[in-house]
């Protein structure tokens, strides 16, 4: 399953525990009061700001929202850097496999210098990209978050 699937699913999920409408959530995320029916609906690419977004409001961390458990939230949380988060274990899953970024990149089907600009957090990334991502670096997308 992808993790725009696992996202949206995860999102229905979680709205739903806490009794809240599709329109409610995209307004409490700060949202466009369609993003939460569009992303339920189509399972649509999202940016990791909005993960975040819907992470904070949904009270859970975007770890769950991408991970194939449905297992309730222990505690609130926090909003952080995902951008920094990716990065950090992007590096640390490639070096473990002794991979460039350069050739992270091609197994990802992303252009050649866009692991170094995700290292440097010098951009922001879809869930597509996401996917692509672990799957070079060969673990699940929620792992590059942790």
């Amino acid at each position: 399953m992808t993790s725009r699937a696992l996202f949206a699913e995860s999102v229905n999920f979680h709205r739903k525990r806490l009794g809240a409408t599709q329109v409610e959530l995209s307004i409490a995320a700060g949202l466009g009061k369609n993003t939460v029916p569009n992303l339920e609906t189509k399972a649509s690419n999202v940016r990791l700001d909005t993960v975040n977004r819907l992470a904070v409001s949904l009270g859970v961390d975007p770890c769950l929202l991408l991970s194939r458990r449905q297992a309730q939230p222990s505690a609130g949380y926090k909003e952080r850097d995902l951008d920094a988060s990716l990065a950090t274990n992007l590096c640390k899953f490639r070096g473990q496999l002794g991979l460039k970024q350069v050739e992270v990149a091609e197994a990802a089907g992303l252009p050649r210098k866009y692991v170094y600009r995700i290292e440097s957090r010098n951009v922001s990334i879809t869930l597509d990209t996401l996917d692509a991502l672990a799957g070079a670096v060969q673990v699940e997308a929620w792992q590059l978050l942790a």
